[in-house]
């Protein structure tokens, strides 16, 4: 049996990221990838995402720094029910998702790491640690083992034996339409069913998604179709025998924004330093105390759900650069209070 310091499942944002900070970190600790995709399919299934990241992120995530840049973004646009439009300052990246993944796989590889073309079809543990069995028929043993292998994870399957709170199936689509290369929009309304319509820049090209079945684009516009579910709510248990839950086979995305690439690789990072120093107990514990993982998002989420177009309109009147009319709306439409809280905050947290 091949037996291994360390197991990573997953080669995506997750993955990556604790892939190289376990490397970087320790370059004698014997760590393995495994990842089932390669190549064009590895590629596809990675722009399958708005492939935008905040500048904020990259603060917590050094000696990482943005590479493989498409468009700097320096504004959000929102477009509400009833004509409203509020437009922030928002600094931070469209990246080439799967080149810029490539290159921190590439820094790992450097430090020593190895990468396997394989998928994990089921885990178990025995008395000197947890047993991965992969499609090829390899069997690996590992003392640490980080679960990055998304929304479906079948480790959190088989092993954690838990669900999200909720998923969201989203559609998106390459178009042949120019946007504003420095903006990202998204439009509210009550038939995005607590989720909302992205363009985002993509080049000569734009990204336009919502929740599946929500909404259309023209199909002589369409270059390239995806979908993708995004777990939302978080899991109860993060790590548990030294496997550790990050990214999307935690639920991690922000609910109220569904960005889930900068708290996917900050949880790898999390995940790697727990591993280096022993004490699995702490990435727990830093999740429960992170804004990241606020029960105030899935609230936000859940009350737009709810919510009517009239009522997004409402809510919209507290939205904007004047804080006189935050102030009124904050007094006199007490229903939106939180939900004006937390999107401060995902402005923050959110992506």
């Amino acid at each position: 049996m091949d037996e291994r310091d360390v197991v990573v499942v997953g080669a995506g944002p997750a993955g990556a990221s604790a892939g190289f900070f376990l490397k970087n970190g320790d370059k004698d600790l014997d760590v393995v990838m495994v990842d089932r995709l390669g190549g064009d399919k590895y590629s596809r299934y990675h722009r399958m995402c708005g492939e935008a990241i905040s500048h904020a992120a990259f603060r917590e995530l050094a000696p990482l720094r943005p590479t493989d840049i498409v468009h700097h973004i320096t504004k959000v646009r929102e477009e509400w029910p009833g004509g409203k439009v509020v437009q922030a300052l928002a600094i931070g990246y469209i990246l080439d998702r799967p080149a810029f993944l490539r290159g921190v796989v590439d820094r790992y590889r450097s430090l020593g790491g190895e990468v396997v073309r394989d998928a994990v079809e089921n885990v178990e543990k025995d008395e000197k640690g947890t047993v991965l069995t992969l499609t090829s028929g390899r069997v690996i043993r590992a003392k640490h083992v980080v679960a990055a292998d998304g929304a479906n994870s079948i480790v959190r399957r088989t092993y954690f034996r838990e669900t999200p709170p909720e998923v969201l199936w989203t559609e998106q689509y390459l178009v042949k339409r120019k946007v504003p290369d420095d903006t990202i929009t998204f439009i509210q309304a009550e038939k995005y069913k607590g989720g909302y319509r992205w363009e985002f820049p993509a080049g000569e090209y734009s990204r336009i998604g919502f929740p599946r079945g929500t909404d259309s684009v023209e199909s002589e516009e369409i270059v390239e179709r995806h979908r993708r579910s995004i777990p939302l709510g978080g899991v109860s248990d993060l790590v548990r025998d030294n496997i550790y839950l990050v990214g999307d086979a935690g639920a991690m995305p922000n609910p109220l924004t569904a960005g889930g690439i900068r708290v996917a690789m900050l949880s790898g990072r999390k995940a790697a330093e727990a591993i280096l120093k022993d004490r699995p107990t702490s990435y727990q514990r830093w999740w429960s105390s992170s804004p990241f993982s606020s029960q105030r998002f899935m609230r936000a989420f859940e009350k737009l759900k709810g919510m009517s177009n009239g009522d997004y309109e409402r809510a919209s009147r507290g939205f904007g650069s004047n804080p006189l009319r935050l102030a009124w709306c904050y007094l006199h439409q007490p229903e939106f209070r939180d939900l004006y809280r937390t999107y401060a905050a995902s402005g923050i947290y959110g992506w």
